[in-house]
């Protein structure tokens, strides 16, 4: 998997090709290369919610080039934590 880490962000290149039993894999893999980055403030099921989510709009075509990468960040303001939360817990069972 290709990404790219700043203090506050790490984006995860052509996301959508990675299954979600990778999406823990993938972050501890991160996490071990990049400990500093503020984005491991957030919880892996957090990530994982949101990364779920890209995947899902991906899939069906939503926001195509904007969803192929997913950007974590951190802060996250409250109603994209929200709503990532909603959309990534819906759509989990779905996604592959």
């Amino acid at each position: 998997m290709q990404y790219s880490v700043s203090p506050n962000n790490i984006q995860l290149k052509s996301s959508f090709e990675v299954k979600k039993k990778d999406f823990a894999r993938e972050l501890a893999a991160i996490r071990a290369l990049y400990p500093e980055c503020q984005v491991w403030k957030r919880s892996f099921k957090s990530l994982s919610r949101e990364w779920a989510a890209h995947n899902a709009f991906h899939a069906l075509g939503i926001f195509g080039k904007r969803t192929a990468d997913t950007d974590l960040n951190w802060p996250q303001k409250w109603y994209f934590r929200l709503g990532y939360a909603i959309a990534g817990a819906l759509v989990w069972p779905f996604i592959k």
